[in-house]
């Protein structure tokens, strides 16, 4: 049974959990405790735009729009980058 001072608690955690920010921090960029964009400065991605958006689709596939897009879209750019690769060593 849930008394007054159940409520009161379960009130108070609510307006304690922070505000979702769709702007700065969607939750899709987020899922895991690590911000994908961290993580791709991190490795030194963010100087090679298709790799870091194989990252950015992988570490959201399924999150946002559905899982076979976003995994299509990853493919999509690193199938960009090994063309990109093979015609430098050619």
């Amino acid at each position: 049974m849930i008394n007054e001072e159940t409520n009161v608690r379960a009130v108070w955690k609510v307006k304690e959990s922070p505000k979702p920010d769709p702007i700065n921090s969607p939750s899709h960029y987020t899922h895991g405790g690590v911000e994908t964009i961290d993580y791709i400065e991190a490795k030194g991605l963010d100087k090679d735009f298709c790799l870091a958006n194989v990252i950015k689709y992988v570490s959201r596939a399924g999150y946002k729009i559905s899982k076979l897009e976003d995994l299509k879209k990853a493919q999509y750019y690193l199938n960009r980058r090994i063309k990109l690769l093979e015609a430098v060593e050619e």
